[in-house]
C-alpha cells in the first residue's frame, strides 16, 4: 500500500483578537490525497483556522510546517505560492471584471507590460472545462447567478493548481446536479494527492467527500475520527455540545380538519400543471422531488411573483387572486425566498431596519416613524429568534448565514402570516441554526400558522413535514403523510409521473 505524505502540519495553533481566544491549541495535519471535513457550529473557530492555513491570519502562538520544515505565511499570496488556495464562502470576486478575469487574477498571461486578454480567457476556460462547469468566461461577474458566482470562486482557487485546496461551504449557492459535478471534481483530484479541506453544514456533501472528520466547538478540537465511524446524529451532538434523539421537533399528532389553503388545477403557463394541494391549518407541508421539477415555480406563483395562469387559488374555502406580492400579504402570507442575500435582506442596511422593512408604514403616524415601537419591534425579533448581533445598527452583511436566515425570518413573522412560504429554509446555515429554525416552524403550526416549506433536502423533508408532496416534471407525482414517508418511496415519486 502506497504510504501517503505529509503536505502540511498544524501544530498547536491558536488565536486571540483583543485578548479574545478565537482557537486554542488546535492541531491538524494535511496529507496527501485525503479530503479532510471541518465541522462545527457558527463562530466555532473554522474560517479562523482555515484563514491561518492559507496565510490570510497569523496565529498568536503555534507553528505550521510544510515538507517537514517551519513556514510563515505573510499573506495569502505567500500561501497560494506553496501550494495553498482558499475558496471562500464569503466571494473573493471582482464585480466588475469578467469571470475569466477573476479566475487569472494574479496569473494573468502576459506579453511585454500588457496582458494577453485572449489567452486569459482560453486559460479560464479550461481550469473551468477541468472542473466540470460550462460558463461563458467573457460574461461580467456582477451578470452571473450565485450558483455560477460559486463556481467562479472554485475555479479561481483551483487555478493555482494548489497542493491543498480548502473550500467554505461551496455547495451553499449549487443545485443537486452542480453539486455533483464538484464532487466528481474532489474525487478526482484526491486521485491526483492534492488534499482537500471541506467545511460545509451540508452532512450529505461531507459523507460523499470526505475520509476524516473534526468538529471545532469553542475554538478547540473537540472530536476527530474516520468518517466511517460516525453517524450525522454524532456529529450534530458533538457541534452543539448536546445529546438528542431526533434531529427535528415532534409532528403534531392530530391531522387538522380545516383546511387553509387550497389549490385545484393550478397551472403557470406550461412550466407547472394540474397542481392539486391542500394546506392544513397549523401544519407544515412539505413539497419535495429532484431539482428543477417545478418547486420553484410553485412556491412564486403562490406568492404572486409568478401567477398562477390556470386553475383556482382558495383560502378558507373562498376563491383569491393573486397576482403580486402586495395581494399576498394581504391574504396574510408571507415568503422567505431561497436566496435570502438578493432576495431576503437588503445586505446594506442594518439589523434593524431589515426586520422592520415590513411592518415600518404600520408604526408611522402622520408621516413620522415611532422610535420607541420600532426600537420593541426590533428587540423582540432578535429576542424571539434568537439572533446574535452586537447592536441593532449593525449591518446584516456582517452576521453569519444562520443569524440572516433568522433576520429575514423575524421580518415575516412581523407580518403576523396566516400562512408561510418557506423557500429552502435551512441552505447554507449553520446546525444549531437550523434546529432552531426547526423549532422556530413547528412553534409556528402550534399558534395556527399553516406553513409550506419547499426544500431539496430529502431528510428535512421527512423529518419536518407532516404531509409531502413530490413534483416531477412541473406536476404532483406523489402525496404521503410524512410519518409514512421513506427515502425510498419519496425517490419512487421523484422518478416518474404521477398525479393526483
Amino acid at each position: 500500500m502506497e504510504t501517503k505524505n505529509k503536505i502540511l502540519t498544524g501544530k498547536n495553533l491558536s488565536k486571540e483578537f483583543n485578548g479574545n481566544v478565537v482557537l486554542e491549541d488546535v492541531s491538524i495535519e494535511c496529507i496527501e490525497g485525503t479530503a479532510i471535513a471541518i465541522v462545527g457550529e457558527n463562530g466555532a473557530g473554522k474560517s479562523t483556522l482555515m484563514n491561518i492555513i492559507s496565510g490570510g491570519l497569523s496565529p498568536s502562538k503555534g507553528k505550521i510546517e510544510m515538507d517537514g520544515k517551519e513556514v510563515v505565511f505573510r499573506n495569502s499570496v505567500a500561501a497560494r505560492k506553496k501550494g495553498i488556495a482558499f475558496a471562500h464562502q464569503e466571494l473573493s470576486l471582482m464585480a466588475e471584471m469578467t469571470v475569466g478575469e477573476n479566475i487569472m487574477l494574479g496569473r494573468e498571461p502576459m506579453k511585454g507590460p500588457f496582458i494577453e486578454q485572449k489567452k486569459l480567457h482560453e486559460q479560464a476556460k479550461e481550469i473551468l472545462d477541468e472542473i466540470g462547469y460550462q460558463i461563458d468566461v467573457n460574461r461580467l461577474v456582477s451578470n452571473l447567478s450565485p450558483s455560477e458566482c460559486q463556481i467562479t470562486e472554485i475555479a479561481k482557487a483551483w487555478a493555482s493548481k494548489p497542493r491543498i485546496l480548502i473550500l467554505d461551504e461551496p455547495t451553499s449557492s449549487l443545485n443537486k446536479e452542480e453539486s455533483e459535478v464538484l464532487f466528481r471534481f474532489i474525487r478526482k483530484i484526491l486521485e491526483k494527492n492534492v488534499c482537500v479541506i471541506l467545511i460545509s453544514h451540508r452532512m450529505d456533501d461531507i459523507y460523499q467527500t470526505c475520509t476524516q472528520v473534526f468538529v471545532l466547538k469553542d475554538g478547540k478540537f473537540v472530536f476527530e475520527s474516520p468518517l466511517k465511524d460516525t453517524t450525522e446524529n454524532m456529529l450534530i451532538s458533538k457541534m452543539v455540545g448536546r445529546d438528542f434523539k431526533n434531529v427535528y421537533p415532534e409532528r403534531r399528532q392530530k391531522k387538522s380538519e380545516k383546511i387553509k389553503v387550497s389549490i385545484r388545477n393550478g397551472e403557470v403557463n406550461s412550466r407547472i400543471q394540474k397542481i392539486n394541494i391542500d394546506i392544513p391549518e397549523g401544519t407544515v407541508v412539505g413539497i419535495g422531488g429532484l431539482e428543477g421539477q417545478g418547486q420553484r415555480e410553485l412556491s412564486k406563483a403562490l406568492f404572486g411573483l409568478s401567477p398562477f395562469t390556470k386553475g383556482d387559488y382558495m383560502i378558507d374555502g373562498k376563491k383569491v387572486k393573486i397576482h403580486s406580492p402586495s395581494e399576498a400579504i394581504k391574504y396574510k402570507i408571507a415568503y422567505v425566498p431561497e436566496d435570502r442575500k438578493t432576495e431576503g435582506l437588503c445586505l446594506s442596511l442594518s439589523v434593524r431596519e431589515n426586520i422592520l422593512a415590513m411592518i415600518l408604514g404600520k408604526n408611522a403616524k402622520f408621516g413620522f416613524i415611532n422610535k420607541k415601537m420600532e426600537k420593541q419591534e426590533t428587540e423582540e425579533g432578535i429576542r424571539q429568534f434568537g439572533i446574535k448581533v452586537n447592536h441593532t445598527g449593525m449591518k446584516v452583511s456582517h452576521l453569519s448565514g444562520g443569524n440572516q436566515q433568522k433576520v429575514v425570518f423575524s421580518k415575516w413573522i412581523k407580518t403576523k402570516p396566516e400562512i408561510l412560504y418557506l423557500n429552502e429554509p435551512t441552505r447554507g446555515v449553520d446546525v444549531q441554526s437550523k434546529l432552531e429554525i426547526y423549532e422556530l416552524i413547528r412553534d409556528l403550526t402550534k399558534t395556527g400558522v399553516s406553513v409550506v416549506i419547499f426544500t431539496s433536502d430529502m431528510l428535512e423533508l421527512i423529518g419536518l413535514s407532516d404531509e409531502i408532496y413530490i413534483m416531477y416534471e412541473g406536476k404532483i407525482s406523489g402525496h404521503i403523510s410524512g410519518k409514512e414517508a421513506t427515502e425510498e418511496r419519496i425517490m419512487q415519486f421523484s422518478a416518474k409521473e404521477g398525479g393526483n
